[in-house]
């Protein structure tokens, strides 16, 4: 295959194998191979045998799903998105994407072997019908599907701040150990989850919106990371930076975000209960200096717990056949989780210094994790 130009359906690939791919998924051909199915896929020879090179974009991690979820274009506004991953925003990633992955229904047998997940999946829901009251627009009917749009900094700012409580309580739901913690404890922990955590469910919103070119907001709302301008503009007091010099300063991070986090989900196709058993990980921080033994030990426990019941998890609903590299696939996203709350935090560390698109302290505690 050529060299890649971009992601196209959840890999790196080229213009014409993406061409290729999203026809034969589409228009659902069958290829059968004359050979040995191990044919050579090259740039000069790749199209001698269509079988093996459908079988090279599933090898690769081409996706079919992002060839069946793609919409129709829109005669009248065509897409600013290069890739044909891409879809334009939906209708309502909050309540119509999500739904549709929160109503799985798993056997009533799984519950007594997933207690932890089944428990963190039925609250979640319970945090989603939260959000939708909490982030509805002035005079918007609760029964009332919001279309969800474009948010400046200072909007973004305002929501997340009335996200936090939700998350606190849809944690407590989630973990009596939690509870029953000491408050100082509790603090500890949260203090250091809810950054890392903020950033990581915005890029499994995104996957799940499959919009790999904005992060998704537990509102619904969306950041662009193609109109920078929008995410700073409307900002009251004049700013010391023009245009270009902003994007220059802070978009190598939204980059930075959409590499590390929102494309390895999309190509991993990392789904709900994952995405809990990383929620689980990211609370349950047992090298924190500042739990106490207690804690630790505590922590060690229900991620005992939680790596049995994705184990479970793994061979009797998504029948994976080699469930130690899938896990060790989903715990290694953490690291980058951990890089981009970091790299998030240093230009908020900048924005302050050079008094530029600054916020007020309660958000800069919340992000820098000093708070409660």
């Amino acid at each position: 295959m050529e060299e890649g130009d971009g992601f196209h359906f959840g890999a790196e690939a080229c213009k014409a194998c993406a061409a290729f791919f999203r026809r034969s998924v589409s228009q659902k051909r069958i290829y059968t191979c004359r050979g040995a199915n191990d044919c050579d896929i090259t740039v000069n020879i790749r199209c001698m045998c269509r079988a093996c090179r459908y079988s090279k974009c599933l090898e690769v991690g081409m996706n079919p799903m992002g060839v069946l979820a793609k919409p129709s274009p829109s005669p009248s506004k065509p897409s600013p998105y290069p890739s044909e991953t891409i879809q334009p925003f939906p209708s309502s990633p909050t309540q119509t994407t999500r739904a549709a992955l929160l109503t799985i229904t798993l056997p009533s047998s799984f519950n007594d072997s997933m207690p932890l997940l089944s428990k963190m999946r039925s609250n979640y829901q319970k945090l989603c019908n939260a959000r939708i009251v909490i982030h509805r627009e002035d005079g918007q009917s609760l029964f009332e599907e919001k279309a969800p749009r474009a948010l400046n900094y200072q909007e973004a700012v305002a929501q997340s701040m009335k996200d936090v409580r939700l998350t606190s309580d849809w944690i407590s739901w989630c973990f009596e150990d939690f509870v029953k913690l000491p408050m100082e404890e509790k603090n500890n922990l949260f203090r250091n989850f809810y950054t890392p955590y903020y950033m990581m469910e915005g890029a499994f919103a995104s996957h799940l919106a499959n919009m790999i070119y904005a992060v998704v907001l537990p509102s619904g709302d969306y950041l662009d990371m193609t109109q920078m301008e929008t995410f700073y503009g409307s900002i009251e007091v004049k700013q010391p930076l023009d245009k270009e010099q902003i994007e220059n300063l802070f978009k190598p991070s939204f980059d930075y975000h959409r590499k590390a986090l929102i494309l390895p989900m999309i190509s991993e196709d990392i789904d709900i209960y994952e995405f809990f058993a990383l929620t689980t990980l990211l609370l349950w921080n047992t090298t924190l200096e500042t739990i106490t033994e207690e804690t630790i030990k505590t922590g060690k426990s229900v991620k005992d717990q939680l790596l049995k019941e994705i184990g479970f998890y793994l061979k009797n609903v998504k029948k994976v056949e080699d469930r130690v590299v899938r896990v060790a696939t989903i715990v290694n996203m953490l690291p980058d989780v951990y890089k981009v709350t970091k790299r998030n935090q240093d230009n908020l560390e900048m924005s302050q210094i050079f008094n530029i698109y600054t916020a007020d302290k309660k958000f800069y505690d919340l992000l820098t994790g000093n708070f409660i």
